[in-house]
């Protein structure tokens, strides 16, 4: 299993748009089992945009490490088995309401979903063993 992006989709990601982004995470999601986010001290680090709380999140930890440069070079990457984002983190960011921001690049707002959705999209996902956004 590999854990860094391949030299082509790296250099594709800052062109992509929200559902090429969708498409990109979730394939690399369900092949590494594993998703990175940036933490503040012991917390997930969250954001505000467009009156939404959000959180960014990637498949790789490449892209968590290199969103902590100018305002976030205070933030650290973490991960999370995909079992545990599924089971645990979803839940209590559907309680929170917060949003999940997918990728977010070089000063551009990643992908916003609700969790809500994701998760769905996800668990339509493990059962039926192919990806589809009908989730």
């Amino acid at each position: 299993m590999r854990y860094e992006p391949y030299a082509e989709e790296y250099a594709a990601v800052p062109d992509m748009t929200d559902g090429q982004l969708l498409d990109y995470f979730l394939y690399r999601l369900f092949e590494t089992e594993e998703l990175w986010g940036i933490r503040e001290g012991p917390q997930w680090f969250t954001r505000e945009i467009d009156g939404h709380i959000t959180q960014p999140i990637w498949p790789y930890k490449r892209y968590a490490e290199e969103a902590t440069v100018d305002a976030w070079d205070y933030l650290m990457p973490i991960a999370c088995s995909l079992e545990f984002f599924l089971y645990q983190m979803l839940e209590k960011l559907i309680a929170e309401d917060v949003m999940l921001e997918i990728m977010p690049r070089h000063k551009a707002v990643g992908c916003l979903i609700s969790p809500h959705r994701l998760c769905a999209i996800l668990e339509g996902m493990m059962e039926s063993g192919e990806y589809t956004l009908e989730g």
